[in-house]
């Protein structure tokens, strides 16, 4: 990974790990955290990344036809998950 994660990507990769059976204190305080945490946040980003374009329900429940929100959401998405450079 040529950055260090978000809070965002970093809070998704360690429910990915809880959901996976992996313990808390694994990911910050063994010596590879950084490495045990890896797989994690790549899922983590993948997941974020899924969610940049909203579905047409998600559209209808919340955003306006002239696309307010709806920028407001990428905007929000592409902080959450920012490319790789």
């Amino acid at each position: 990974m040529s950055r260090e994660p978000t809070e965002m990507e970093d809070r998704v990769a360690r429910a990915i790990a809880f959901i996976d059976g992996v313990p808390s204190d694994y990911l910050t305080t063994t010596r590879d955290a950084y490495l045990n945490i890896a797989p994690y946040l790549k899922m983590a980003r993948a997941a974020i990344r899924a969610m940049r374009e909203p579905t047409e329900k998600m559209i209808e429940a919340g955003f306006d036809e002239d696309g307010g929100r709806y920028i407001t959401w990428i905007k929000m998405i592409y902080a959450a998950s920012p490319q790789e450079e």
